[in-house]
Order: structure tokens, then sequence, then C-alpha cells
């Protein structure tokens, strides 16, 4: 992407999360804009109350933030975890929120993430096991489909990327 566009987006980004957690409705949210409909749709209220708002806040908190990842021959098996107290409440919350829309087949729009949209056109393609750990969640997901099996690991990498770099790896993700 050239350097211009890049940046037109970061700002049209920032503006438009800015807005939110401001309380200002953006233009996006309208449908259509700069960044298309699907920015709308991800920042949605019911977006930014839920999956969106814990997801930029653990972008900030990604330095407090430990990942460790088992590959199994079918899967992952994930610990995410975090020694402050109110990071890991947001982990858990944010896994918590996102097994719960995938239960219930609500999808939203996530263009930062190449494997969330598979994962939830697919969700019966897989097994997800989640448990609450004092200081965040241990995860399990399994396949006996090649392909989803690819997805899961893929999903795995991308979390770790963005634990370890916060907002850079999240922003490479929408290019």
């Amino acid at each position: 992407m050239q350097r211009r566009s890049f940046v037109t987006v970061m700002a049209s980004l920032v503006g438009t999360v800015s807005g939110f957690l401001l309380g200002r409705r953006p233009a996006q949210a309208q449908g259509g804009g700069m960044m298309g409909p699907d920015m709308g749709g991800m920042m949605s209220p019911g977006n930014m109350n839920g999956p969106m708002r814990t997801g930029m806040e653990l972008f900030e908190r990604h330095k407090l933030i430990r990942r460790e990842v088992k590959e199994l021959p079918d899967g992952v098996y994930d610990m995410t975890t975090s020694t402050d107290p109110t990071t890991a409440a947001l982990i858990q919350e944010h896994v918590v929120d996102m097994y719960a829309r995938l239960a219930q087949d609500r999808p939203f729009p996530y263009p930062m993430s190449n494997s969330v949209p598979q994962m939830f056109a697919n969700p019966t393609k897989y097994q997800r096991k989640l448990d609450i750990l004092p200081d965040g969640v241990a995860v399990t997901e399994t396949s006996s489909d090649p392909e989803m099996v690819a997805v899961i690991k893929a999903h795995s990498r991308e979390l770790d990327r963005f634990a370890k770099e916060g907002m850079p790896a999240m922003m490479r993700g929408m290019m």
C-alpha cells in the first residue's frame, strides 16, 4: 500500500475509534465512506461495546500479555495470561465474548484478521475448549479438517503478533 493511502487509512481509523470512544458517531457508521461499509459495521455500537472495545484495550496493553502456544497435530493449545488483573480480566472477557458470538452465529466485520472471518464462516468445523485461569485463559482449538487446522494455527500466529507488537501488527493485518 502506498504511504499516502496508509496515512489516510490510519487517520480515518484513529478518528473513527476516537469518535466512538468519545461518544460521537462517525460518518462511516452510516455505510460507505473512505474505508467502506465494513468499517461502519466494525465500529457499530454493538461491536464497540463488545469485541472491538476489549480488542482495542488489549492492543494498548499488549506488553502486559504473555502467550504460550503448543501446536497440536489437529490444532493448538494456547494460554494467554497477564500478571496485571485488569488485563487478565480483559483477556477473559474478550475470549468469552468471541466464543459466545461463534455459538450464536453473530459474526462482525474484523478487517485486521485474515483468520477470524474464516472461523466465523466455519464454526462447526472445529472444536473449542475454554478454561478460565486466574490470570487469563487456556484455549484448545482442534479440527479433523486439514484446512480448518491451518486456519486455527494461522489465528494463533496472528494473536502472537498482536500480543508481541500491538497496534502495528493489527494495522498490517488491514493492509
